[in-house]
């Protein structure tokens, strides 16, 4: 049985995904009721969720940060990955849990994927890549070879980063924005080429 955390439209994403998959889903887990359900799950308050032996779990939160403090919060539980049946995913390529990856994406050889990684529809990620933990990658960036994207960082969508790019920790990259050169952890870059304008506040 599947648990989502999160009843917004990141998680009806999710569940059809899941669905797809031919996961059953037992219910979403979320911090209000002001939904009852979504597609006909129940919405359960998280303290009422209680303890699932035996049971999986995915975080359809689409902000990288409260994605994280989700999963802290929640302490030590296993997530499952969710890989769309029409994205691309080399069977080189590491995927680790809690991740999801939308329709179209295509991952390529030696990419490795951190855990609670979003991947939007039409990402494509070339070869010897290394994307961190809690990293969101908008719907058709293109992220190029040998990138290293830091944990927490925030990638919009039609971003292009060149090969070899470093992108620091908790960074945000704003949509359009195309990147040569190296990001700073906590940088707010924008632009063609891209530039850092100010810091993230964490």
């Amino acid at each position: 049985m599947l648990y989502i955390y999160g009843a917004t439209a990141h998680a009806k994403m999710a569940i059809e995904i899941a669905e797809d998959l031919g996961f059953t889903i037992g219910g979403l887990i979320d911090k209000s009721l002001l939904l009852e359900e979504v597609f006909n799950i129940p919405v359960k308050l998280g303290y009422e969720a209680g303890e699932y032996n035996g049971d999986t779990f995915f975080v359809a939160v689409q902000n990288a940060g409260l994605r994280e403090r989700t999963v802290v919060d929640n302490g030590d539980k296993f997530y499952d990955t969710l890989v769309h049946h029409r994205a691309h995913v080399s069977r080189r390529a590491e995927i680790e849990d809690g991740t999801i990856v939308f329709p179209g994406a295509a991952i390529n050889p030696d990419v490795q994927i951190g855990k609670h990684v979003l991947i939007a529809n039409n990402a494509v990620i070339a070869s010897n890549t290394i994307v961190e933990d809690f990293v969101n990658i908008g719907a058709n960036t293109t992220v190029g070879t040998g990138v290293l994207i830091g944990k927490g960082t925030e990638v919009g969508d039609n971003v292009s980063i060149a090969n070899g790019v470093t992108i620091g920790q908790y960074v945000t990259i704003e949509a359009g924005s195309i990147l040569l050169d190296d990001i700073p952890d906590y940088a707010c870059a924008k632009g063609s080429p891209a530039q850092p304008y100010t810091q993230n506040n964490r």
